[in-house]
């Protein structure tokens, strides 16, 4: 199958991976209640991590980074960043209380843009949209 096929029915299904917020909502219904041991266990250790004055936690997982160049017309090039990161506020019991991402779709072009390839995190995470 060419790869225009395959972008073309990723496109009509809605993306071949989650989007941003479906990645958040479902990571938060999975993760918020439970020990961040759960999430050092699927993940690792956290990339960084800093204790607050009101006793909680906070971690930060980058899961994922990938560097985009493009070229305008004129030859002039710009790169740009896209990653994923897991932000975490644990209680001082270290039960997860938030979760949030930072996240970016991913791809470049203007699929890329338009969200057809799906979020970072969800191509790291390997999810697939709902629905």
């Amino acid at each position: 199958m060419r790869l225009l096929d395959v972008v073309a029915i990723c496109a009509v299904l809605g993306g071949c991976a989650a989007s941003a917020p479906e990645v958040r909502a479902r990571l938060g219904q999975e993760y918020i209640g439970k020990n961040v041991d759960a999430l050092v266990m699927k993940w690792g250790p956290p990339t960084s991590s800093f204790r607050m004055n009101s006793g909680q936690s906070s971690y930060v997982w980058q899961l994922a980074t990938e560097m985009g160049v493009s070229m305008d017309r004129n030859g002039n090039g710009s790169a740009k960043t896209y990653a994923c990161k897991v932000n975490v506020v644990a209680s001082p019991t270290g039960v997860i209380e938030q979760l949030n991402t930072e996240d970016a779709n991913a791809g470049n072009g203007l699929l890329g843009m338009a969200g057809v390839y799906g979020s970072m995190c969800a191509d790291r995470l390997g999810m697939k949209p709902q629905g």
